[in-house]
């Protein structure tokens, strides 16, 4: 189930710039508006997530932000449009239109650092209609997938290119582990998976928890693709992302289809 998000920036308060790195930020915006419908839920969804053996997997994934019109300045976005989208996406049930709807809806949070931010208003949300999936669909990226390795004989954790093997049979690991934490089911080993990049992987590096000392970066790539998958699974990558840490902000898909949908809406305003 996927929602639109239409933010409505206020400018006075602190301006118009945020970081590059926000993903973080917005992650929390989601947990802490789940937690004042349903404290009991945030907390289950933080704690435990959907699990299968010893994977934990929360179920939802978001977009970066949708800016109609914006400057890059250094490591700084000054957003020059009075809207901005984000698209959310949940994978369990328990996430209907009546439990989100509302839920975000007037919720204002403040996005940035130290050095600036910029007070955001959820102003409208809409339940996007989910698509039908057909052999041969394009996809792209709404925020970067990211695929990990651990190095042989050590702990280091390489970010891996898509380009590789390895990460197609990663994709493919990883969708049927989030479907079985949410189905209880497994998909079969053969089941039928192929993935193919239509376009050159752009990495991104990303800061989580900047400027504490519990900062990290993450890589993950944006590409164009095409995937053939059960049906099972496709909704599973459209709703919970393709690739790992879906909840901080990555591996959220869209069809190019729809994606030129929304590149027409927002050079509109």
């Amino acid at each position: 189930m996927r929602f639109k998000i239409t933010l409505t920036p206020d400018y006075i308060l602190f301006g118009n710039e945020i970081p590059m790195n926000y993903q973080y930020e917005l992650s929390s915006f989601i947990y802490r508006t789940l937690a004042r419908s349903d404290s009991g839920y945030s907390a289950w969804l933080h704690e435990n997530g959907f699990i299968t053996g010893t994977k934990r997997f929360k179920l939802f994934s978001f977009s970066n932000l949708l800016i109609p019109a914006y400057a890059i300045h250094g490591d700084r976005i000054s957003i020059q449009s009075q809207k901005v989208e984000l698209i959310v996406s949940f994978l369990p049930g328990r996430s209907t239109e009546e439990f989100i709807r509302g839920l975000f809806t007037e919720q204002a949070f403040c996005l940035g650092d130290k050095q600036s931010k910029v007070q955001f208003t959820a102003s409208a949300i809409e339940l996007l209609p989910d698509p039908v999936f057909a052999p041969g669909d394009e996809f792209t990226t709404l925020s970067p997938v990211c695929i990990t390795r651990k190095e042989n004989g050590s702990n280091r954790i390489i970010y891996e290119s898509p380009e590789t093997q390895y990460a197609t049979e990663a994709l493919f690991f990883n969708l049927k582990n989030k479907y079985k934490a949410f189905t209880g089911k497994d998909i079969a080993d053969d089941a039928g998976f192929n993935f193919q990049l239509t376009s050159p992987p752009r990495s991104k590096l990303i800061a989580i928890k900047t400027n504490t000392e519990q900062q990290t970066k993450v890589k993950g790539y944006l590409f164009n693709f095409k995937i053939s998958a059960p049906p099972e699974l496709m909704e599973v990558m459209y709703g919970a992302g393709l690739g790992e840490k879906g909840s901080l902000g990555f591996g959220q898909v869209i069809t190019l289809k729809e994606m030129r949908t929304i590149t027409t809406r927002l050079k509109k305003g």
